[in-house]
This record gives structure tokens, sequence and C-alpha cells, in this order.
């Protein structure tokens, strides 16, 4: 019914409209993410993140998912974070974003991560339930988020 592939340059457009449709339904404003910096920093040794996509029939993609590396030193481990996993309409209610979770788990595990954190918006019940469901444990730490202007201003104090 759909096959699941890491994404590639060709790509960058769905995705990038993919990534912001997911931030439009979870009330967040669309994000900075465009096509052309998914190309720059989707692909290629330095890249950012990696991304899935799920072709459905006749070719058209209709899902995506985007993922970074990390490490937690709490447990000294490699962890795998999903910034953005979008399933389109036409392919809810199928077992797709399922299975675009169970991908990147198996990715996780390549790369040796014993986590794989999962971000979304606070008040997206929709997603809280899923990863519920698909047995992630909701975490209560607090983030904190330093902008472009705070991290200018705190470099300049750098000695």
């Amino acid at each position: 019914m759909f096959m699941i592939r890491r994404g590639q340059p060709r790509d960058a457009e769905v995705i990038a409209r993919m990534v912001a449709e997911a931030s439009r339904e979870d009330g967040r404003p669309a994000p900075a993410l465009d096509a052309d910096l998914v190309r720059a920093h989707g692909f290629g040794a330095t890249a950012m993140f990696e991304s899935w996509v799920a072709e459905g029939k006749g070719g058209a993609i209709v899902a995506c998912a985007i993922a970074t590396k990390g490490y937690d030193i709490d447990v000294g481990c490699a962890t795998l974070v999903v910034a953005a996993l979008y399933v389109a309409p036409e392919g809810r209610r199928d077992g797709l974003a399922r299975a675009m979770i169970a991908e990147i788990a198996a990715r996780a595990m390549d790369i040796g991560a014993r986590e794989l954190v999962i971000t979304t918006g606070v008040d997206n019940s929709v997603a809280r339930r899923f990863f519920a469901a698909v047995g992630a444990l909701e975490q209560t730490h607090k983030t904190f988020l330093l902008g472009r202007d705070q991290i200018e201003w705190l470099a300049q104090e750098r000695a």
C-alpha cells in the first residue's frame, strides 16, 4: 500500500510543505524550513538531519519524518530525536504513522541509540495519544530556548 524510503534531495519541496502542514495542524507558526534548507541541511556529509518519506499509490508522497541525532549524557548513549512526523489526510488511519516510527526506530538501532526522543506540541492531543499507543512515555522536562538574538548577545561575552 505504501513504501517508506529515505528522503532524497528531489523530495525537498514535499518535505518542506509537509513539515509546514504539521506545524499548522499543531497550532504553531510555519517553520523557517523551506525546500532550499531541506536540500542544504538534510543531505550530504554535513547533513544536520535525516528524513524519510512514504510513497503511496502512483508514487505520490503521503508522509514524511525528520529526525536529528543527539546524545544523552545521563545514560551515555546516542539518541535519535524525531522533530517532525506528518501523514497527509489520504494516508491516515492506515498504520502509516506507526510504520514511519518503526522505520525511525530501526535507524535508532542502527546508530546504537537506546532512546528515541519525540517532540510535539503541548496541546497536540492526537500526537500524544499516538505516541502513547506506540509505547512512548510522556516526559515532564522543561525546555528552554535561546533565540538568535540571545545567542548573539551571549556569544559577545566570550572571553
